[in-house]
């Protein structure tokens, strides 16, 4: 199985972008490790970026599971990236549409190179702290639902937030943008998913309402 927590299990189909809300960074290595695996075991182009210290517990997870990660990192079917700025704009700031543009230009390299599919995993707290508006972040979130899941790309996506650096209304946003989440030990299913147009619909509803409430005062 793709994605594996606490002995739970589920298949994940290409396309998909999953959110883990984790409270220890220490939570990531575990999850991502399994998701990687199967996508090498496939064929698969595979990167995880996060802090140096992420990355060296990702290793030691993936050489449990019997991956060979020296030889991967060779072959160019794993990359692994513990530096923020290839993924900021001018390797400075946050732009939601350059991190999407950039998992393109990584899936158009993985196929050209001839593989099957390409498999990333980003600590997005590391990523964009200091640098992203929650507006920026759910912009991310919703374009990478409406590019990949609409477009049944092959990609599987898994980004990890830390909750406790969340505010609570953008979490409950970040979950209405997934149909899989991982919180905690469990992975859980999202009931209230909307795709990135009915998202969007929703958005413009909600703008236009307070367009004609201003008028009517």
């Amino acid at each position: 199985m793709d994605l594996s927590v606490e002995g739970k299990s589920e298949r994940i189909p290409p396309g998909s972008h999953i959110c883990q809300l984790y409270s220890k960074v220490t939570e990531i290595p575990g999850v991502t490790a399994r998701l990687l695996r199967v996508g090498l075991s496939l064929k698969e182009k595979c990167l995880f970026a996060a802090a140096p210290a992420q990355i060296q517990e990702l290793r030691e997870e993936l050489e449990k599971l019997q991956v060979d990660v020296d030889e991967l990192i060779a072959s160019g079917q794993l990359v692994l990236y513990d530096e923020r700025d290839v993924f900021l704009a001018n390797g400075k700031r946050f732009d939601p549409y350059f991190l999407l543009s950039s998992h393109q230009t990584f899936i158009a390299q993985a196929l050209r190179e001839g593989w099957q599919a390409v498999r990333i995993s980003i600590d997005m707290t590391w990523l964009s702290k200091d640098l992203a508006t929650p507006e920026q972040i759910l912009k991310y979130e919703a374009a990478s639902d409406a590019v990949f899941t609409f477009q049944n790309a092959p990609i599987i996506a898994l980004m990890h937030y830390d909750h406790s650096k969340l505010l609570p209304s953008l979490v409950v946003e970040m979950l209405k943008l997934h149909p899989i989440s991982v919180v905690g030990k469990y992975i859980k299913r999202n009931p209230y998913y909307l795709n990135s147009e009915q998202y969007m619909l929703k958005i413009l509803r909600i703008n236009k309402d307070k367009g004609n409430h201003s008028t009517s005062a």
